[in-house]
């Protein structure tokens, strides 16, 4: 027997063995339950502690912190002078946000009309018009924490901890270790558009069919997310959506995705993105040309590296700069991206925006060199260009 068939054969057992001690290592006896059956993520550190750790450093680990268990967690500069930031650090209960912006809760659960852009390094107002009134629990929290109950407005964990995506884990950590085979939800081994459901319960933009809330109210991880739990922002509310039906705010990804060729194809959230492990800031599984290669191998080099020769230009963008355009704002307009995977062309800015990209945007100038080029000029170099690359490729 040669030596990778008898490692084959000694895999499988081995492996068994392996899981059944770890597993016996656990403890069984789980922490008090909170309501629905949740546990904490600390419950699950137990025996995922690999895990547990690499998800302390994600995004989602974060995205709130109590200040009085983390007063480091407040961002920003505060010698900055800001007219809508009316409130100090010592008025700040919670922070709301670590990558993009930071928002700022008070101990009255209000939401503070001034929030602090990390990208350009400066405050900006946030709901101005509401000064400051807004209440965070009706109107953000139940995405941004585990087990949020609309009724009593509570909830068992703050941010997204391993229980937002897997479910209740009461069942699973109570069982004994022969026995917790599907007594907890694993995303990845869902049907593929009951995995993308998990993520698309928060990234999404919408209401629930009651229109009091802006999750869906009744959800359950494992569940297919339908109109019957929520309804999803009109493509005519030019609030959330440009002309072409690009996206206009943030937390659009799941609406954007189900009109995608991905969607049809089977390709999900985790298929692209490590929400336990995040090795690029955009918690994307490979830098953005080699995961989009990882699939799309069958397209030459040439075409899937470059684009269209425009005289000038100092680099060619990557796969994302064309197919996923930064249309989106989180903090600032430009720093989200369309998730369709169509190129939005700058003939999409002359047609549907009068040539404005205010009015229209386009992958073309959404590219800092291509900026201030007019869509028109763009668009002829992006004609002339492909069929001279055609040509040069020998496609007709």
């Amino acid at each position: 027997m040669d030596t990778g068939r008898r490692w084959q054969s000694l895999a499988v057992p081995l492996l068994a063995v392996v899981s059944l001690l770890s597993l016996s290592a656990c403890k069984t006896a789980a922490p008090p339950a909170g309501a629905q059956g949740y546990v904490g993520s600390g419950a699950c550190r137990e025996c995922h502690d690999r895990i547990y750790a690499s998800w302390q450093g994600t995004v989602h680990a974060m995205v709130i912190q109590d200040v009085s268990k983390n007063p480091q967690a407040i961002q920003g500069d505060w010698t900055q002078p800001f007219e809508h930031r009316k409130f100090e650090k010592k008025d700040v209960r919670l922070t709301h946000g670590v990558q993009w912006k930071q928002r700022y809760i008070g101990e009255k659960w209000q939401v503070y009309p001034a929030q602090w852009d990390f990208e350009a390094n400066r405050w900006a107002g946030y709901n101005v018009d509401k000064g400051g009134t807004a209440d965070w629990r009706k109107s953000c929290a139940s995405c941004h924490v585990v087990g949020f109950d609309p009724a009593t407005l509570t909830w068992t964990e703050l941010s997204v901890g391993c229980e937002a995506c897997h479910g209740p884990g009461e069942r699973h950590v109570n069982a004994k270790p022969e026995e917790r085979f599907g007594t907890i939800v694993n995303p990845a081994k869902l049907p593929f558009d009951y995995a993308a459901s998990v993520c698309g319960q928060c990234h999404t933009r919408g209401q629930s069919p009651d229109g009091q809330w802006s999750h869906p109210v009744g959800f359950r991880v494992g569940d297919y997310l339908t109109t019957a739990h929520f309804v999803v922002v009109d493509k005519k509310d030019d609030a959330a959506w440009w002309p072409d039906g690009s996206v206009k705010q943030h937390r659009q990804q799941y609406p954007e995705w189900k009109d995608s060729r991905h969607a049809k194809a089977g390709v999900t959230c985790l298929t692209c993105h490590a929400v336990h492990e995040a090795p690029t800031k955009f918690a994307t599984r490979l830098t953005p040309n080699n995961l989009c290669v990882s699939c799309h191998s069958n397209v030459s080099t040439d075409s899937v590296t470059g684009h269209a020769p425009i005289a000038g230009a100092p680099q060619h963008p990557d796969c994302v700069g064309c197919h996923m355009a930064r249309t989106g704002k989180s903090a600032d307009r430009g720093d989200e991206r369309v998730h369709t995977f169509r190129v939005v062309r700058p003939e999409v800015t002359i047609r549907l925006g009068g040539g404005d990209p205010a009015k229209q945007p386009n992958a073309c100038n959404s590219c800092h060199w291509h900026k201030d080029d007019p869509p028109a000029q763009l668009q002829k170099a992006l004609e002339d260009g492909v069929k001279l690359r055609f040509a040069v490729l020998g496609r007709r």
